[in-house]
């Protein structure tokens, strides 16, 4: 018995690959595209209600103006965005789908929901 027997156990989980319990799981992800998309919060200091939106470059906007910053961090739990002032801003998923906003600068947590439906600036929708 001069067999080495982490060694065999090792070759052993080789031959076993085809075993859900041992298979490497290698799935491909489009991770930003749980974020794309606009989500309404509200503001409990004043209590208005404004628009997040996360456009397919990963732009963020508020209300519909683009804030100045970069993407730090991206991945299945959170969007972590950096300001030029040095704040962050969070988004945080769960289940796949924004749950909340966290404002570094407020340090203020903003429960989101899916905006329902899609405003436009275009005139003639809204006869």
């Amino acid at each position: 018995m001069s067999r080495n027997l982490k060694n065999t156990g090792f070759r052993l989980r080789n031959h076993l690959s085809f075993l859900p319990l041992f298979r490497k799981h290698h799935r491909s992800v489009d991770l930003p595209a749980y974020y794309i998309g606009k989500w309404n919060f509200t503001d409990d200091l004043n209590g208005r209600i404004h628009v997040l939106q996360i456009t397919e470059p990963l732009d963020v906007l508020i209300d519909g103006r683009k804030l100045p910053g970069k993407i730090v961090h991206l991945d299945e739990k959170e969007l972590l965005f950096l300001d030029n002032y040095g704040y962050h801003l969070r988004v945080d998923l769960s289940e796949h789908k924004p749950i909340s906003l966290f404002d570094e600068a407020d340090n203020q947590v903003y429960p989101v929901t899916r905006c329902e439906t899609l405003q436009t600036n275009d005139p003639a929708s809204e006869k």
